[in-house]
């Protein structure tokens, strides 16, 4: 069964919560409270599966429909109310964007299409919501490469502030890059994100990460590790200040240095890898993806006890790891 209460039901974090977890759990209460405008800019977008097999992983087929409003009540702690109260009576568009980002955390996409407007032949983004929008589509829909090619049109689109069409051109960069494909869309997407760097330490960090991918694809690892150590600097010059903010960071630290330990693993150097994933066990122990990368850098390195160790120590989080 999953160790962690947030996914099913929003019950407060505890031994076993991944900081995914409480990023949710605190954007929730914020939410809840009126407080969004408080939230920092988070990275990370855990699967809307995570809900779904939390709760079958604890035998609660009642707990997996898509409707937030019948959830059962024994499972749901009082801030899942208090969100549910929240989201039907959206009207500023801070909270509609705080709104759809946690209801796609928890499961529900049909309910974050509903709180940005979203209808189902969706043609084209909003100005400020675009953003949330392509989460919802990429989350929705089963063609990935339908979803790419309205990212990559409102990325050209001049319609749409600058930091969107960013946003949406550093996904095409991200997609093709994870897929390994050196194409036209990437390098037209990363000429466009190239448009704007930003000045936050940690977009920057995340811009300059996403880039790395156009080097690494053309075999040239001399540029992919010098905008891989840029990325590096811009995460240490972020300096956090409130607890809010120091969650932020780390959500923002720990793809950096999966980015990291995958390259490694990438240019066959796995003893480099193993020492990278360090990291991400100081980071987030009750990550599974700390322990399924770590497992892989391990295996490569031909250490094979410690990265069956290192499996079973995701898959006993429970829930979507075991799956």
């Amino acid at each position: 069964p999953a160790r962690c209460r947030v996914w099913p039901g929003l019950g407060d974090p505890g031994p076993g919560s991944s900081r995914p977890a409480r990023v949710t759990h605190a954007i929730a209460r914020h939410f809840a409270d009126g407080g969004a405008a408080a939230l920092p800019r988070f990275n990370t977008n855990p699967s809307p599966l995570t809900r779904v097999l939390a709760a079958a992983a604890l035998g609660r087929l009642d707990a997996v429909g898509p409707d937030m409003a019948a959830f059962p009540a024994d499972l749901a702690a009082p801030l899942w109310w208090r969100v549910l109260d929240r989201v039907r009576g959206l009207s500023a568009t801070a909270d509609r964007l705080v709104a759809a980002d946690l209801l796609l955390r928890l499961g529900y996409q049909r309910h974050a299409a509903d709180a940005l407007g979203m209808a189902a032949d969706f043609r084209g983004f909003t100005p400020e919501l675009a953003v949330r929008q392509l989460a919802v589509l990429f989350w929705s829909r089963p063609d990935t490469a339908e979803v790419e090619a309205l990212a990559l049109a409102g990325a050209r689109d001049p319609a749409l502030p600058p930091g969107d069409r960013h946003a949406l051109a550093l996904f095409v960069v991200v997609r093709n890059g994870r897929r390994g494909a050196d194409t036209a869309a990437l390098r037209e997407a990363a000429d466009l994100a190239r448009r704007v760097e930003p000045e936050d330490p940690l977009r920057r960090q995340a811009h300059l990460r996403a880039l790395a991918f156009v080097p690494f694809l053309r075999g040239d690892a001399r540029a992919t590790w010098e905008l891989l150590d840029r990325a590096l600097e811009c995460q240490r010059a972020a300096r956090p200040r409130t607890a809010l903010d120091r969650l932020a960071w780390a959500d923002h630290a720990f793809p950096l240095h999966e980015t990291i330990a995958r390259t490694h693993l990438r240019t066959g150097r796995p003893e480099q890898a193993v020492r990278a994933t360090a990291e991400l066990v100081a980071l987030d122990p009750d990550d599974a993806r700390t322990w399924a990368i770590r497992g892989d850098a391990l295996l490569a390195a031909d250490r094979v006890e410690e990265a069956v160790a290192a499996f079973d120590r995701g898959v006993a989080l429970g829930g979507l790891p075991a799956a």
